[in-house]
């Protein structure tokens, strides 16, 4: 019987095993030069936040629609993951990350195919999130006033930019990424690729329509990185473009998808202390957007800062006030977030519970009073690794 039939096998044999094993045991079958691995975690979260509705826009006092909310909201991730390697150092790998989520629904975190040798050399192909320009920390619960995301744009909001819209996982976009580490230094050139309407969370971009004629392009984003880490500290900086022109345009024939933006993080991680300094940038068609973040982490206490200053340069005009969607000028979003993790609870092995926190305001230089929306929430987690 040759090895890849003994591998097939033992490969059956762990599958059969992983179910009979204890929760918390984390699954590993190696057999020469080949490593399977099983694994995962539970998260679980109850959540009490003031939220805002996305169904007006922010910067009209009479427009703003919130509620307090009460709901619950997780998912159990199940982690699969592979190598083999040579005698020479050549390797391929691969993850897989499934989610069943609590609402019924299904998803996927990471699937992705690396090729790579020792010297530091790897290719990976698939769906997985690129080199982190924007870390917030231990970031248990991180809203933003203004329904803001680092992923989406949502037209008549505020919007928190962190470097992070060409960094992977969108929609069905696909990813190549090349990278090299060696001794401190780590250097990675990461591709996002495909339709990316979904970028723009709302069917207007300063008022002008996305995309009328339904004929977007694929479009390329390119997103290089450099990192150096001498000991405790971390220096990273990188940028995000988009190279295909005019793959999302508006009503006007604008090339709304011509977005550049830029990151870089100041780190230092040693004993019970962990703080991420950050900043970026982003130049995008009559918008600019500028994030500064801190936080820091002691011995399970977090606590983090985020500002992120806008400014829009033109809107659509309208006829009346209801087709206004967005306001030329200048505004901020200022969010405090905090948590606690309780570690190894009634002296279980990573079972955790996490409290977190968030408030955020958001301001703008032509409006007197945008008290009503403010945001805040608080969330109890529970995360337990598989």
């Amino acid at each position: 019987m040759n090895n890849n039939s003994n591998f097939q096998i033992a490969f059956i044999g762990s599958v059969a095993a992983m179910f009979s094993l204890p929760a918390s045991a984390d699954f590993t079958y190696e057999n020469g030069h080949n490593r399977l691995t099983f694994g995962g975690d539970v998260e679980l979260d109850i959540n009490a936040q003031n939220t805002h509705s996305g169904r007006g826009p922010i910067f009209f006092e009479d427009e703003i629609d919130d509620g307090d909310e009460f709901n619950q909201t997780g998912r159990i991730l199940l982690d699969v993951s592979g190598e083999r390697s040579t005698d020479s150092g050549n390797y391929a790998r691969f993850k897989v990350q499934p989610l069943v989520q609590t609402d019924g629904g299904m998803g996927v975190d990471d699937a992705w195919l690396a090729i790579g040798n020792r010297g530091g050399t790897q290719l990976k192909v698939g769906r997985f999130e690129a080199y982190d320009l924007f870390p917030l920390g231990q970031d248990v619960f991180v809203g933003f006033s203004g329904d803001t995301s680092d992923g989406l744009y949502r037209d008549g909001q505020g919007y928190v930019y962190q470097a992070k819209e060409g960094r992977g996982r969108g929609g069905d976009s696909g990813q190549v990424m090349v990278s090299h580490s060696t001794g401190d230094w780590h250097a990675e050139v990461s591709t996002l690729f495909g339709d990316r309407t979904d970028l723009f969370d709302s069917s207007t971009y300063h008022g002008y329509t996305v995309n009328p004629d339904d004929d977007a392009k694929s479009s390329f984003i390119v997103r290089p990185v450099v990192a150096w880490t001498p000991g405790s500290w971390t220096l990273a900086a990188g940028m995000e473009t988009n190279l295909v022109d005019d793959a999302i345009v508006d009503e006007r024939g604008a090339d709304i998808s011509d977005r550049t933006g830029y990151g870089t993080r100041l780190s230092w991680d040693s004993g019970d202390w962990s703080l991420n300094a950050n900043l970026s940038w982003l130049d995008a068609y009559e918008e600019d957007n500028l994030t500064l973040g801190l936080n820091a982490l002691w011995k399970g206490f977090g606590v983090g800062y985020i500002h992120a200053g806008n400014e829009i340069d033109d809107v659509k005009p309208g006829s009346n006030d209801d087709d206004v969607i967005s306001l030329p000028g200048k505004y901020s979003i200022d969010t405090l977030y905090t948590s606690y993790h309780f570690a190894d609870v009634l002296d279980i092995k990573d079972l955790g519970i996490y409290l977190g926190a968030y408030y955020s305001t958001i301001e703008h230089d032509e409006v007197d009073n945008l008290d009503d929306a403010d945001r805040y929430g608080a969330r109890l987690r529970f995360k337990y690794l598989l």
